[in-house]
């Protein structure tokens, strides 16, 4: 019920007639106009006399004396003198004057001025009644639509289905009183056997029975309300569900009234249309009641509380109905887009797994520690880290920077990233072939050459290339073995020299990095920038803009000893960070490689550890895994520490 505040600067005792600042009469304010307004309006309002604006509420009515003003005189009187602030526009509070009869012009000047309406003095008790009743009407109207715009805002920013399923239905019996309300969704799959459309039953909210959140697939058609509905475009406004005419083309089942020791009375079931015509579902409503707050606990009371449903509450539904078609529509937009999402680095995993079958799956594994190392950063409560907090959005960027951290493989050489030792097979080869020449020049051109002891050089020789050629520890006979073979020549046909261990291959023996040489490793670290330009090339949405960044610096070291930037401290990023520790301690736990062994779980934290205490990793970070045991996340067969 609406408020009717009448306002006089005077107290009520004081009524009699008060003047302006030049002794003239023109605020006719009497008891009589008060009392006779009061006696008109208190049976069906809250009449209230102020004589200031401080305490009044929101959408009201405010009626104020104009009787001893005119056309001419009103301007300089409303509001300054009055006092009347302009925040009751905020507040929706509506003004209106009481003018003498006969003043058409000075009537027409208030409604041309923004006043909802007048009321003439003396008093026509139906008119000042029809006038207050329908200024209420204008306050609700606009609060609906007001609610109605907020809604449409509120339902477009909900990404998640259920949620918005359950805001509609919400929504939907606040606007009409009612006790309960369903909807239902129609699927894109048809019947198997029947070929006929199918819908969905998504959720029933109700104030008396509690909510169902169990789904079910029915056939469309008119065996249901909402299957009549669905079918036709059509509103159903029912009197009494129990009473239908068999003549309907429509039915009403009550199998869950009889389940539930309820009983659905008065229904109202509208469409779900989108902007092209397309019915994608309905909502129901059941029993509109007196009082929102009862519970229709029994026949006697819904019979005196459950009320029809009117033609307003039709055009409401419909409406909101229509802005929910928007947000369901945008709901399962996101969620295609998002599947697409996830399908594109799907593929980029497989893409970078069938280019290098030895590191398949690093990059979801990657992925899954660094997100349980940030959902458990969340969990602190002090410590360095618990300034960090976050977001779901953030969490998912960490999720797919792991994804995606080692995509520019794709653009590495294959020759080099697939390399299983320190030299590629022809070099091997042709090394092979220099010590059978080495034999066969020794014999030649040696005379005095003993032949068993030429085969025993030769397979020294040999024997220290493929060992320094396959990582073995690089023992002072390896070391004997290489020097000699840099330093023996061959002689070949044209009688040219050639060492048998050229100074390249000599240098790779023992200065590569696994099986990479120097030269190699540069061209390996450009993965880095390869997967940064190529991230940067994609139109991330909003609050994932950083993925492109956080997957560029998985490699940065806290002491600037990392790549490709060199960055040092709190210049990489902490997402960073945690990529970083990530993926070293699924290189050293992973599956066996060509060019390494796995190591232990227990290895592999005490190289993080040492790490960490040279200042090249985050120690706060590398200590929480441990501690919490985070790694064991991803860790199929766990070691016992």
């Amino acid at each position: 019920m609406n408020n009717i505040y009448f306002y006089s600067p005077h107290k009520r005792e004081n009524f009699d007639r008060f003047s302006d600042k030049d002794g003239q009469n023109n605020h006719h304010i009497t008891a009589e106009i008060c009392d006779e307004l009061e006696n008109i309006l208190s049976e069906l309002f809250t009449f209230v006399i102020i004589n200031d604006f401080d305490n009044m509420s929101s959408d009201s009515i405010l009626i104020m004396d104009f009787t001893g003003l005119n056309k001419n005189s009103w301007r300089s009187e409303y509001p300054d003198n009055l006092g009347l602030p302009k925040e009751l526009l905020v507040d929706n509070i509506r003004v209106i004057p009481i003018i003498k009869k006969r003043q058409l012009s000075f009537a027409m000047e208030i409604l041309e001025n923004g006043f909802d309406d007048f009321i003439h003095f003396p008093f026509d008790s139906s008119r000042v009644i029809g006038t207050v009743m329908n200024t209420c009407r204008d306050i609700d109207y606009e609060n609906e639509l007001i609610s109605l715009y907020r809604i449409g805002i509120n339902l477009s920013n909900e990404l998640d289905l259920d949620k918005l399923l359950q805001e509609i239905l919400n929504v939907s019996i606040k606007f009409t009183d009612s006790d309960g309300a369903s909807l239902f969704l129609v699927l894109p799959e048809s019947d198997p056997e029947t070929g006929g459309q199918m819908m969905r039953f998504e959720i029933s909210v109700s104030k008396t029975l509690g909510n169902r959140y169990q789904k079910y697939v029915m056939p469309v058609n008119n065996s249901s309300l909402a299957g009549y509905v669905i079918n036709t475009g059509r509103n159903l406004n029912i009197f009494d569900a129990y009473n239908l005419s068999k003549n309907l083309p429509y039915k009403f089942d009550p199998t869950l009234d009889r389940k539930n020791n309820y009983k659905s009375r008065t229904m109202l079931v509208v469409p779900m249309i989108d902007h092209k015509g397309r019915i994608i579902g309905a909502i129901q409503l059941i029993n509109k009641k007196k009082d929102p707050n009862i519970l229709l606990t029994s026949d006697e009371i819904s019979d005196k509380n459950v009320l029809e449903y009117d033609h307003k509450n039709e055009l409401l539904i419909r409406s909101l109905g229509s802005q929910a078609t928007i947000a369901i529509e945008n709901v399962k937009l996101y969620g295609e887009i998002q599947s697409l999402f996830e399908s594109f680095m799907e593929a980029s995993m497989r893409a970078v797994d069938s280019r290098d079958p030895n590191t398949a799956g690093h990059s979801r594994r990657v992925s899954k520690l660094s997100v349980a190392i940030a959902n458990h950063i969340n969990l602190l409560n002090n410590g360095e880290l618990s300034r960090y907090n976050f977001s779901v959005n953030e969490i998912k960027s960490i999720k797919y920077a792991g994804l995606l951290h080692d995509f520019g493989k794709l653009g590495i050489p294959e020759k080099i990233l697939l390399k299983e030792k320190k030299l590629y097979e022809e070099e091997v080869a042709n090394i092979e072939t220099r010590l059978e020449i080495l034999k066969y020049s020794e014999n030649v051109h040696n005379k005095n050459a003993d032949s068993s002891e030429v085969i025993k050089k030769t397979e020294k020789v040999r024997e220290a290339i493929l060992n320094a050629n396959a990582h073995a520890g690089l023992t002072g006979e390896i070391y004997e073995g290489l020097d000699e073979a840099r330093k023996t020549e061959i002689i070949l046909f044209d009688k040219s020299k050639r060492p048998v261990l050229t100074d390249v291959e000599y240098e790779r023996l023992l200065s590569s990095r696994g099986s990479l040489s120097k030269e190699e490793f540069e061209v390996i670290k450009k993965h880095v920038e390869y997967t940064f330009n190529f991230l940067n090339l994609l139109k991330w949405p909003k609050g994932f803009e950083r993925i492109p960044e956080i997957s560029r610096f998985h490699h940065e070291k806290l002491d600037g000893s990392g790549y490709p930037l060199g960055l040092k401290g709190d210049n990489i990023p902490v997402e960073s960070q945690i990529l970083c520790i990530a993926d070293i301690f699924d290189a050293l736990t992973s599956k066996d490689r060509p060019y390494k062994k796995r190591i232990s779980v227990s290895d592999a934290l005490t190289i993080l550890k040492d790490e960490a205490e040279k200042g090249k990793l985050n120690t706060d970070l590398v200590n929480m895994m441990i501690e919490g045991e985070i790694y064991k996340s991803i860790i199929d067969d766990t070691e016992t520490i």
